[in-house]
This record gives structure tokens, sequence and C-alpha cells, in this order.
């Protein structure tokens, strides 16, 4: 087995021991995101993921609807919309980064289950804008202290690039894979994470939607197989009711877990905070 290389972000190890726990923090605007990051480092979360997709001044930029009646988009993609989607991001980012804890930044494609449709190269632009923001002086120096890690889709094809700006900046890299439809065979779940190790990520993560028990066991084998042969950390998630044992099995070996707090859940299956506190104590080797 090789070693695994633990991360440090904030006062959370991430790849030591039991599972770091994520709280996504779902918007709509930085105020909600705020409160919700208030209430989830009350109720122990190890670290904040800002789910910039669902924040209304991102998606808007990116020309998605955010009204109730499905309107209100009147960005879209391109150096315009991605530099006001960067301004909204770290306004929401500032606004959450005295919570507590460290920040995981995302914005998840519709592709993989999330909420803006970005051409790749829109992409890869929103996040390198958005470190270049971090960087920045002033009123984003409390973010560049708060932000730990940032999350790249290794299917969007910036993986590396991505890494190596944020490594310049100190930020970590989740390299992250998602399949909300089904469970993809093996050695596909196997390959993805590692080329996300390949590329630069510092911590490899892989979500699929289970259809049987037996995809959930496949799923925990891989991350388990996966977590002995590669030297970064990995988060194996099994979405949905079916998968929910798969957030809280350490002896699995993985190194995130995905809970809700007082906002509503970002992905199937996530289960309350205080449950998932509960059950890893139980359940830690």
């Amino acid at each position: 087995m090789k070693e695994t290389r633990t991360l440090r972000w904030g006062g959370a190890r991430i790849g030591a021991g039991a599972p770091a726990i994520v709280v996504s923090l779902t918007g709509p605007g930085p105020a909600e995101a705020a409160d919700q990051a208030r209430s989830a480092v009350a109720a122990g979360a190890d670290v904040l993921e800002l789910r910039l997709d669902l924040l209304d001044g991102v998606a808007r930029a990116l020309g998605e609807p955010t009204g109730a009646d499905g309107s209100g988009g009147s960005g879209g993609s391109g150096e315009a919309g991605t530099a006001e989607a960067c301004r909204a991001a770290l306004e929401a980012c500032l606004a959450v980064a005295g919570a507590g804890a460290p920040l995981l930044l995302t914005c998840r494609t519709r592709a993989e289950g999330g909420r803006v449709a970005l051409p790749d190269g829109d992409y890869e632009a929103l996040l390198l804008s958005l470190l270049e923001g971090v960087a920045g002086t002033g009123g984003t120096a409390a973010v560049a202290a708060a932000v730990a890690a940032i999350d790249v889709e290794v299917e969007r094809g910036c993986l590396a690039a991505v890494a190596a700006a944020a490594h310049g900046l100190g930020i970590d890299v989740v390299g992250s894979f998602h399949d909300v439809v089904a469970t993809p065979p093996d050695a596909r779940m196997e390959a993805v994470l590692s080329a996300m190790a390949s590329h630069g990520a510092d911590l490899a993560k892989i979500a699929v939607m289970p259809a049987d028990g037996a995809d959930v066991v496949r799923l925990l084998g891989v991350g388990a197989r996966a977590q002995a042969r590669l030297s970064i950390p990995v988060a194996a998630i099994s979405m949905g009711a079916l998968g929910a044992v798969s957030r809280v099995a350490p002896v699995f070996g993985s190194a995130l877990t995905f809970a809700v707090a007082s906002g509503p859940a970002s992905a199937p299956g996530q289960l309350p905070i205080e449950e998932v506190r509960r059950v890893l104590a139980l359940l830690a080797p």
C-alpha cells in the first residue's frame, strides 16, 4: 500500500482517519449562503463547499434562468459573462469566508448534475478567473485565507491547467467525476480516478448513481482499491438512498463525506450532519 498524502484544510486533516464532513452551501445568494455556513459550522462541519452554480448571481451571469418562472437569464458564456460570474462568486466567498471552516469552491456543470450548462472552454475560463480573483488584494484577502481547495471536473479537460494555477496560490484541487444516471464499469471508474491523480489533483472524488446493491458494493470496492493504490486521498460516493452506506462507511477509506445542515441537499442521498457524525463515530475502526 502506498503512503497517502494528508491534506490540511484549515483545521481539518483530509485523508487521515475518518472522512471529513463537508456541507454544501446552496445559496441562492451570499446572505443565504452565509447563514447556511454559520449553521453548518455550528453543527460540526469540517469543510464548507460553496456551490457557485447554485448562486443566482453566478447562474444569471452565465445565462441560466433564475426566476421562479424560469426566467432571468441575461448573461451568457464568453468573457463578459465569465467576469460577471466571477464577481458574483467572489462576493459570495467573501460573505462566508469568516464562518470558521475552510472553503471548497465548486461550480458543478449540468453535465454532472449541476445547474449551469457551460462549454468546456468557458468552464476553464471561469475557474481560472476565479483563482485570479482569489489571489487579488483588498476585499478578497479574507477569501484567499479561507479558500482551501477548488473542485475541477476531470471530464472538462482542464484539470492540469487549473491545478497548475491553483497550486501556484497554495490551493488544493479536488478532481471530480459525477454520473447521476448510473454506476460505470469498475475499469472506467478506476481509470477516471487514476487520471485525476496524473493530472495534478490533490484529492480524487467520484460520485455515481447505483441501480442496486451490487452497484454500491462495486463503488466501495473501487474506492478502497484506489485509496490503496494512489498517493492522494480518494472520495468515493454512491448517491441516492441505495448508496447512503457509502457516506458513513469509514472502513473503505473515503476521505470526504457530504452531509446536510440547514440548507437543501446538493446531491441525492445526503444525510443530516448530526446523523453522519453519530454513525461515523460508531463505525470508526
